[in-house]
Protein backbone atom coordinates (compact mmCIF):
# COMPACT_ATOMS: atom_id res chain seq x y z
CA UNK A 1 0.00 0.00 0.00
CA UNK A 2 1.16 3.08 -0.92
CA UNK A 3 0.63 6.40 1.34
CA UNK A 4 0.73 10.16 0.40
CA UNK A 5 -0.04 13.42 1.78
CA UNK A 6 0.43 16.52 0.16
CA UNK A 7 -0.90 20.22 0.82
CA UNK A 8 -0.10 22.95 -2.15
CA UNK A 9 -1.31 25.70 0.84
CA UNK A 10 1.56 24.83 3.09
CA UNK A 11 3.81 23.64 0.37
CA UNK A 12 4.63 20.60 2.56
CA UNK A 13 4.97 16.96 0.76
CA UNK A 14 5.12 13.94 2.27
CA UNK A 15 5.50 10.87 0.56
CA UNK A 16 6.00 7.11 1.46
CA UNK A 17 6.41 3.92 -0.61
CA UNK A 18 6.02 -0.01 -0.47
CA UNK A 19 7.18 -2.54 -2.67
CA UNK A 20 3.84 -2.25 -5.36
CA UNK A 21 4.03 1.59 -5.49
CA UNK A 22 4.37 2.57 -9.05
CA UNK A 23 7.65 4.46 -8.36
CA UNK A 24 9.89 2.55 -5.38
CA UNK A 25 11.79 4.80 -3.20
CA UNK A 26 14.65 3.70 -0.88
CA UNK A 27 14.57 7.36 0.64
CA UNK A 28 13.27 9.19 3.69
CA UNK A 29 9.89 10.82 3.48
CA UNK A 30 10.71 14.09 1.02
CA UNK A 31 9.46 17.63 2.39
CA UNK A 32 8.46 19.95 -0.46
CA UNK A 33 9.01 23.33 1.94
CA UNK A 34 9.49 26.42 -1.19
CA UNK A 35 8.46 26.76 -4.92
CA UNK A 36 8.80 24.11 -7.23
CA UNK A 37 11.28 24.95 -10.29
CA UNK A 38 9.92 23.78 -13.31
CA UNK A 39 11.34 23.66 -16.42
CA UNK A 40 10.91 22.85 -20.35
CA UNK A 41 12.79 23.05 -23.00
CA UNK A 42 11.39 19.97 -25.24
CA UNK A 43 10.96 22.64 -28.12
CA UNK A 44 13.37 25.55 -29.70
CA UNK A 45 10.85 27.81 -27.52
CA UNK A 46 11.11 27.07 -24.14
CA UNK A 47 9.44 27.96 -20.82
CA UNK A 48 10.63 27.84 -16.89
CA UNK A 49 8.23 29.02 -14.39
CA UNK A 50 7.70 28.96 -10.13
CA UNK A 51 5.18 26.82 -9.03
CA UNK A 52 4.32 28.40 -5.17
CA UNK A 53 0.66 28.03 -3.32
CA UNK A 54 -0.95 30.90 -5.06
CA UNK A 55 -2.89 30.26 -8.46
CA UNK A 56 -0.95 29.07 -11.19
CA UNK A 57 -1.69 32.27 -13.17
CA UNK A 58 0.21 34.33 -10.67
CA UNK A 59 3.43 32.47 -10.80
CA UNK A 60 6.33 33.70 -12.52
CA UNK A 61 7.24 32.41 -15.75
CA UNK A 62 8.99 33.16 -18.54
CA UNK A 63 8.89 31.76 -22.34
CA UNK A 64 11.46 32.08 -24.99
CA UNK A 65 15.03 30.77 -26.68
CA UNK A 66 15.83 29.58 -23.66
CA UNK A 67 16.73 25.88 -25.16
CA UNK A 68 20.28 26.24 -24.27
CA UNK A 69 22.53 26.20 -21.15
CA UNK A 70 23.70 30.06 -21.55
CA UNK A 71 20.00 31.15 -22.79
CA UNK A 72 18.31 28.81 -19.45
CA UNK A 73 20.85 29.85 -16.33
CA UNK A 74 20.85 33.77 -16.40
CA UNK A 75 16.35 32.79 -16.96
CA UNK A 76 16.26 30.85 -14.13
CA UNK A 77 18.26 33.12 -11.82
CA UNK A 78 16.21 35.98 -12.71
CA UNK A 79 13.06 34.02 -11.63
CA UNK A 80 14.60 33.45 -8.74
CA UNK A 81 15.14 37.17 -8.15
CA UNK A 82 11.86 37.65 -9.25
CA UNK A 83 10.72 35.38 -6.77
CA UNK A 84 13.20 37.45 -4.02
CA UNK A 85 14.39 33.41 -3.69
CA UNK A 86 18.07 31.89 -3.60
CA UNK A 87 18.80 28.26 -5.20
CA UNK A 88 18.39 26.61 -1.21
CA UNK A 89 15.27 27.82 -0.72
CA UNK A 90 13.59 25.79 -3.59
CA UNK A 91 11.55 22.87 -2.59
CA UNK A 92 12.05 20.67 -5.39
CA UNK A 93 12.65 21.01 -9.47
CA UNK A 94 10.65 19.78 -12.10
CA UNK A 95 11.35 18.76 -16.12
CA UNK A 96 9.85 18.39 -19.04
CA UNK A 97 11.21 14.85 -19.92
CA UNK A 98 10.50 14.32 -23.51
CA UNK A 99 10.22 13.65 -26.39
CA UNK A 100 11.33 16.44 -28.47
CA UNK A 101 15.01 18.24 -29.34
CA UNK A 102 17.56 16.64 -28.29
CA UNK A 103 19.52 19.37 -27.19
CA UNK A 104 16.91 20.88 -25.09
CA UNK A 105 16.12 18.26 -23.59
CA UNK A 106 19.16 17.14 -22.22
CA UNK A 107 20.47 20.44 -21.42
CA UNK A 108 17.26 20.64 -19.31
CA UNK A 109 17.60 17.64 -17.47
CA UNK A 110 20.91 18.27 -16.84
CA UNK A 111 20.31 21.40 -15.18
CA UNK A 112 17.65 19.94 -13.11
CA UNK A 113 19.73 16.89 -12.29
CA UNK A 114 22.53 19.05 -10.83
CA UNK A 115 20.02 21.32 -9.16
CA UNK A 116 18.45 18.75 -7.48
CA UNK A 117 21.41 17.17 -6.62
CA UNK A 118 23.83 19.58 -5.11
CA UNK A 119 20.92 20.85 -3.58
CA UNK A 120 20.03 18.11 -2.09
CA UNK A 121 16.13 18.60 -3.43
CA UNK A 122 13.41 15.90 -4.78
CA UNK A 123 13.60 16.06 -8.74
CA UNK A 124 10.21 15.25 -10.52
CA UNK A 125 9.66 14.71 -14.17
CA UNK A 126 6.56 14.43 -16.41
CA UNK A 127 6.27 13.49 -20.16
CA UNK A 128 6.82 16.92 -22.45
CA UNK A 129 3.60 16.18 -24.39
CA UNK A 130 1.93 15.24 -21.62
CA UNK A 131 2.46 19.04 -20.13
CA UNK A 132 1.60 20.12 -23.93
CA UNK A 133 -1.99 18.24 -23.65
CA UNK A 134 -2.44 19.40 -20.00
CA UNK A 135 -3.22 22.84 -21.25
CA UNK A 136 -6.45 21.58 -22.48
CA UNK A 137 -7.14 19.18 -19.69
CA UNK A 138 -10.58 21.22 -18.84
CA UNK A 139 -11.72 20.79 -22.76
CA UNK A 140 -13.47 17.26 -21.84
CA UNK A 141 -12.11 15.86 -24.99
CA UNK A 142 -9.16 13.97 -26.39
CA UNK A 143 -6.15 16.06 -26.52
CA UNK A 144 -3.56 15.50 -29.15
CA UNK A 145 0.09 17.16 -28.43
CA UNK A 146 2.39 17.13 -31.19
CA UNK A 147 5.82 18.05 -31.82
CA UNK A 148 8.24 18.55 -34.93
CA UNK A 149 10.05 15.38 -34.91
CA UNK A 150 12.04 15.88 -38.50
CA UNK A 151 12.55 13.78 -41.18
CA UNK A 152 8.82 14.63 -42.05
CA UNK A 153 7.37 13.18 -38.65
CA UNK A 154 5.83 13.99 -35.16
CA UNK A 155 6.12 13.05 -32.13
CA UNK A 156 3.00 12.99 -30.78
CA UNK A 157 0.46 11.28 -27.69
CA UNK A 158 -3.37 11.75 -27.09
CA UNK A 159 -4.89 11.91 -23.58
CA UNK A 160 -8.16 12.65 -21.88
CA UNK A 161 -9.25 13.75 -18.70
CA UNK A 162 -12.22 12.55 -17.23
CA UNK A 163 -11.49 14.44 -14.53
CA UNK A 164 -8.51 16.70 -14.05
CA UNK A 165 -7.20 15.74 -10.35
CA UNK A 166 -7.32 11.59 -11.81
CA UNK A 167 -4.32 10.47 -13.91
CA UNK A 168 -5.01 11.23 -17.86
CA UNK A 169 -5.81 7.71 -19.90
CA UNK A 170 -3.51 7.92 -22.48
CA UNK A 171 -5.14 7.04 -25.77
CA UNK A 172 -2.04 7.25 -27.65
CA UNK A 173 1.55 6.39 -26.20
CA UNK A 174 4.36 9.05 -27.19
CA UNK A 175 5.92 8.37 -30.71
CA UNK A 176 7.43 8.85 -33.91
CA UNK A 177 4.58 9.19 -36.39
CA UNK A 178 4.55 9.77 -40.28
CA UNK A 179 1.13 12.20 -41.11
CA UNK A 180 -0.72 9.63 -42.67
CA UNK A 181 -0.13 7.25 -39.95
CA UNK A 182 -0.93 9.66 -36.95
CA UNK A 183 -3.77 10.80 -38.88
CA UNK A 184 -5.38 7.35 -39.41
CA UNK A 185 -4.73 6.56 -35.58
CA UNK A 186 -6.82 9.85 -34.00
CA UNK A 187 -9.46 8.80 -36.69
CA UNK A 188 -9.50 5.54 -35.32
CA UNK A 189 -9.61 6.49 -31.39
CA UNK A 190 -11.78 9.12 -32.02
CA UNK A 191 -15.23 8.01 -33.49
CA UNK A 192 -18.53 9.61 -33.08
CA UNK A 193 -16.38 12.50 -31.55
CA UNK A 194 -13.63 15.64 -31.56
CA UNK A 195 -10.06 16.06 -30.87
CA UNK A 196 -7.99 19.36 -29.75
CA UNK A 197 -4.72 19.32 -31.54
CA UNK A 198 -1.81 21.39 -29.76
CA UNK A 199 1.80 22.03 -30.26
CA UNK A 200 4.14 23.40 -32.78
CA UNK A 201 4.60 19.99 -34.32
CA UNK A 202 0.62 20.82 -35.00
CA UNK A 203 1.19 24.62 -35.89
CA UNK A 204 4.34 23.83 -38.68
CA UNK A 205 1.49 21.21 -40.73
CA UNK A 206 -1.67 22.90 -39.51
CA UNK A 207 -3.03 23.10 -43.01
CA UNK A 208 -2.44 19.23 -44.16
CA UNK A 209 -3.35 18.62 -40.27
CA UNK A 210 -6.81 20.61 -40.86
CA UNK A 211 -7.62 18.88 -44.42
CA UNK A 212 -7.18 15.18 -43.46
CA UNK A 213 -9.01 15.87 -40.07
CA UNK A 214 -11.47 18.84 -41.14
CA UNK A 215 -14.59 17.06 -39.35
CA UNK A 216 -12.55 15.76 -36.24
CA UNK A 217 -10.49 18.78 -35.17
CA UNK A 218 -12.20 21.23 -32.35
CA UNK A 219 -10.20 24.37 -32.58
CA UNK A 220 -7.49 25.62 -29.97
CA UNK A 221 -6.85 29.32 -28.45
CA UNK A 222 -3.30 29.99 -30.06
CA UNK A 223 -2.23 30.78 -26.84
CA UNK A 224 -2.64 26.44 -25.98
CA UNK A 225 0.05 25.81 -28.43
CA UNK A 226 3.05 27.52 -26.78
CA UNK A 227 4.77 25.47 -24.45
CA UNK A 228 4.07 26.76 -20.73
CA UNK A 229 6.03 25.10 -17.71
CA UNK A 230 3.40 26.57 -15.26
CA UNK A 231 1.79 22.98 -16.99
CA UNK A 232 4.46 21.32 -15.80
CA UNK A 233 4.08 22.83 -12.13
CA UNK A 234 0.06 21.87 -12.24
CA UNK A 235 0.71 18.54 -12.99
CA UNK A 236 3.68 17.22 -10.29
CA UNK A 237 1.67 19.36 -7.57
CA UNK A 238 -1.64 17.17 -8.12
CA UNK A 239 -0.29 14.02 -7.74
CA UNK A 240 3.05 14.63 -6.93
CA UNK A 241 4.16 10.82 -6.48
CA UNK A 242 3.60 10.53 -9.94
CA UNK A 243 6.18 12.39 -10.93
CA UNK A 244 9.08 11.57 -8.46
CA UNK A 245 12.21 10.82 -9.48
CA UNK A 246 13.78 7.50 -7.75
CA UNK A 247 17.33 7.83 -8.49
CA UNK A 248 18.53 11.21 -9.92
CA UNK A 249 21.97 10.04 -10.99
CA UNK A 250 20.43 7.62 -13.35
CA UNK A 251 17.18 9.96 -14.52
CA UNK A 252 17.98 10.76 -18.17
CA UNK A 253 15.13 11.89 -20.95
CA UNK A 254 13.08 9.82 -22.79
CA UNK A 255 14.40 10.74 -26.14
CA UNK A 256 12.11 7.89 -28.18
CA UNK A 257 15.35 8.02 -31.02
CA UNK A 258 18.22 7.31 -29.58
CA UNK A 259 20.18 8.56 -32.71
CA UNK A 260 18.83 11.91 -32.67
CA UNK A 261 21.91 13.23 -31.39
CA UNK A 262 21.93 17.32 -32.99
CA UNK A 263 18.31 16.74 -34.41
CA UNK A 264 16.97 20.91 -35.36
CA UNK A 265 13.77 20.99 -34.44
CA UNK A 266 12.03 24.20 -35.89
Amino acid sequence: MRHSEYSAGSGLLWITFSTNSAVICDMEPVQLNGPLLCIDTSIPVGSVALAGQDSPEDWPTHTGSISRAENLFPVIRELLDEYGLEPAGLGGVAVASGPGSFTGLRIAASTAKTLAWTLGKPLFAAGSLLCQANRAATSGLPVCAAFDAGRGEFYAACFRWRDTADAPEELLNPGAWDLDSLCRRLVSLCTGGKVIMLGQGYLNRRAELDEKLSELLEAADDCLHEPDARSLGQLVLAAPERYLVDRIGTFEPDYIRVGQVGLRLG
